[in-house]
């Protein structure tokens, strides 16, 4: 028998090239020099003025919502107060569109001047002739708000999927058809779908498919369609448009977002980045499963971080939270766009994704597919869904190099109570629990060529740090 050897994990990622050890696979851990807990999701709250030190959810059950189906941010000029104020507009599961005003002493929701509408309003706002403007489209009509006036429906318009706008022109993409993108001179929303002098549509005669999303990204507008990404070209009256990239899978429209210098979006076949000239694929191990159906993936970003809700199949036969019922989504990956490190949260089916910035606070708000519909959710550094611990795992590759025959004697850790380390090996289980937070030790005799580790928790907080694996090689 050979002198005693240690495999040491001082890393549990794949992001570095300092990684100790090949990571088959994990959820719920944030895997960097040590293993940490990840973002989590709580019912949102606010403060009750710029100047409260506590918050509180919204009254969402006292205005008689049973189920929340929406939520967007604006921030709107109030003539009385002569100042600006940050709303929030939700849509119910009774159709009807409630407001909000935060920082302003009261939680309550109102009936916004007795609007209902059939899905959840697409919004933009903007400026003009010293009005904020807000265009609120849903799936069969328009409303139009200008500050100081009630809103007012518009139906004979096409169905608006996006929105954006750029040097004072408004620029839509529509349900049907789908292959032309309207644009408006005079930001009046009331002429898109008809051509006239301050309004007409681009039409796309190329293999990209339809039209799903507008953006405007340094400077230029790029359309992001089924199958590509298109330039809208413009100069005074005339616009054209030329394409940018090809896609061999379909993107999913609601994906597209603007994070840090990129645009981020997803595929069939996983993650891109779109820096205005050229595209690359995110590497993202463990999720070659992002062939799943994703037609309910959405996505939004604070700015730093790219904040994808999504479907993946991770083939262990577990359920985890969410997964016990139906769902539509049961991951959020959580990208930061400085170094494209990731983390990978499991068991919440989150619906939409909606960021809000005022001078007091920022948050990323969101919504329920299903569980907790009733609430208003946000993204929280605490590693749980509302009120529930979120399950960790972490699984490394095989941790040695050949096939040779070992003696495995001691696991020495540095972790919280109540961690469980597996040792998988040749087709053998061995399982032990952490006894305290801090250092801990176990002593054994496993013979075996091959071993893997696997490390679960169901704390809410459970750090793992400085795995040694002593063990000794037969010649």
């Amino acid at each position: 028998m050979r002198s005693k050897k240690v495999i040491e994990i001082k890393r549990f990622d794949n992001f570095s090239e300092n990684s100790t050890v090949k990571v088959k696979n994990y959820y719920n851990f944030l895997p960097t020099w040590c293993l940490n807990n990840t973002h989590g999701v709580a019912e949102a709250t606010f403060p009750l003025s710029a100047k409260s030190t506590t918050e509180q959810p919204l009254k969402i059950a006292e205005a008689g919502i049973e189920v929340v189906k929406g939520v967007a941010y604006f921030k709107q000029y109030a003539r009385l107060s002569e100042k600006n104020v940050h709303r929030l507009l939700v849509y119910g599961g009774d159709n009807k569109i409630y407001i909000n005003q935060m920082l302003d002493d009261m939680s309550d929701l109102f009936w916004l001047y007795d609007l209902t509408a059939n899905s959840a309003p697409i919004t933009l706002t903007y400026k003009k002739d010293d009005l904020d403007i807000m265009i609120m489209a849903t799936a069969d009509e328009m409303v139009v708000w200008k500050t100081g006036y009630s809103p007012y429906k518009i139906e004979d318009v096409p169905i608006i999927t996006s929105m954006c706008m750029h040097e004072g022109v408004l620029f839509c993409t529509v349900k049907d058809p789908a292959y032309k993108i309207w644009f408006a001179l005079d930001l009046d929303a009331e002429n898109v779908g008809n051509v006239s002098n301050d309004s007409n549509y681009i039409s796309l005669d190329d293999d990209l498919g339809d039209a799903k999303k507008i953006v405007v990204f340094y400077e230029n507008v790029y359309v992001f369609r089924d199958y590509g990404i298109s330039k809208i070209n413009y100069l005074k009256q005339e616009k054209t448009i030329s394409q940018i990239y090809k896609s061999n899978t379909k993107i999913y429209a609601n994906t597209v977002d603007i994070s840090g210098n990129s645009i981020l979006f997803m595929t069939k076949d996983g993650l891109y980045s779109f820096n205005g000239i050229k595209v690359a694929k995110l590497k993202v191990d463990f999720l070659s499963t992002f062939n799943v159906d994703n037609a309910g993936a959405v996505a939004s970003s604070n700015g730093v971080k790219y904040f994808l809700a999504l479907r993946l199949n991770f083939n262990d036969g577990k359920q985890i939270l969410c997964e016990t019922g139906e769902y539509v989504n049961n991951t959020l990956l959580v990208v930061d766009t400085h170094d494209f490190t990731y983390e990978i949260i499991r068991g919440i089916d989150i619906k939409s994704l909606v960021p809000v910035k005022t001078e007091v606070f920022e948050k990323v708000l969101l919504t329920f597919n299903t569980v907790h519909t009733d609430k208003i959710g946000e993204i929280v550094n605490i590693s749980k869904c509302v009120d529930v611990g979120l399950p960790k795992f972490w699984a490394s590759e095989n941790l040695t190099e050949n096939f040779s025959t070992k003696l495995f004697t001691k696991l020495t850790v540095e972790a919280d109570k109540d961690v469980v380390f597996t040792l998988k090996h040749d087709g053998g289980v061995h399982t032990f629990k952490t006894y305290a937070t801090g250092l801990n030790q176990f002593s054994f005799r496993i013979c075996c060529k091959q071993v893997s580790l696997e490390i679960a928790s169901d704390a809410e907080s459970a750090v793992v740090k400085n795995v040694l694996l002593d063990y000794y090689e037969y010649q």
